[in-house]
């Protein structure tokens, strides 16, 4: 892997202390290519990606591992979001329930034996959902990943300043680990054309009255690209 040392500059508060910038490989940063390729914040990419993975290694394999089976019973369950994905694909894409009643029922075994061990005086504490926890951190990795590729690679910084910028909930996580003032300034300046550019198109859309699409694109901005339409009960195509 080639390093190459960062360009001097003052360092944001909260940013991550490396003072190397890596070249990533391919292979790391694919789903940040697919999400700049599909003109959407390619964070959401990483965000879809790591879900419907999880969920499908969960529903093939770790439903039958002690260890996963303890991370949902510490997290009392998972959250509605990642149930819904898995209920989809036992119910909706297999039509049975043995999988997930199956499941359920051993993550019962150890939450009925916590509950009945808990005193009126004791704090009740749930770990987070495990599958919320596995995708925040491949978003904080593939952060990263994004800040070295977009320095290192001349084509996939000209793709993302083209780019429609980052959802704000991944534009404030990728502000709060860029390492320099470069690195804040490239992503601002995609950020604030992104918005100028939209608010245009608002203005048009609210004056005009034409469908433009540009209300969808406002949402996708500010709550974050939707998955894929088609339904978490089908495994995804790795052309996706």
């Amino acid at each position: 892997m080639r390093l190459r040392r960062r360009a001097t500059g003052a360092r944001p508060a909260g940013a991550r202390r490396s003072g190397y910038r890596r070249q990533p490989s391919s292979t790391v940063t694919a789903w940040l290519r697919q999400g700049l390729r599909s003109g959407m914040c390619p964070l959401c990419r990483v965000a879809h990606k790591a879900d419907r993975e999880y969920i499908w290694h969960f529903f093939d394999e770790g439903a039958d591992r002690g260890e996963s089976i303890d991370a949902v019973r510490h997290a009392f369950g998972f959250c509605a979001e990642h149930i819904e994905m898995l209920r989809r694909i036992e119910i909706d894409g297999m039509k049975s329930t043995l999988g997930i009643s199956t499941m359920f029922a051993d993550t019962f075994a150890g939450i009925v034996e916590d509950i009945d061990l808990l005193k009126p005086g004791e704090d009740f504490r749930r770990e987070r959902c495990p599958a919320c926890a596995n995708r925040d951190e491949l978003l904080r990795v593939n952060a990263e990943y994004l800040l070295d590729d977009l320095a290192t690679t001349h084509g996939r910084r000209a793709a993302f300043e083209t780019s429609p910028g980052l959802c704000f909930a991944h534009f404030e996580l990728v502000w709060g680990i860029a390492a320099t003032v470069e690195d804040r300034q490239l992503i601002l300046d995609v950020q604030r054309r992104s918005a100028g550019r939209l608010l245009q198109e608002l203005r048009v859309r609210v004056d005009s009255g034409a469908e433009d699409g540009a209300w969808e694109r406002a949402i996708h901005l500010t709550a974050g690209w939707p998955p894929p339409a088609r339904s978490a009960a089908e495994p995804e195509r790795p052309a996706d």
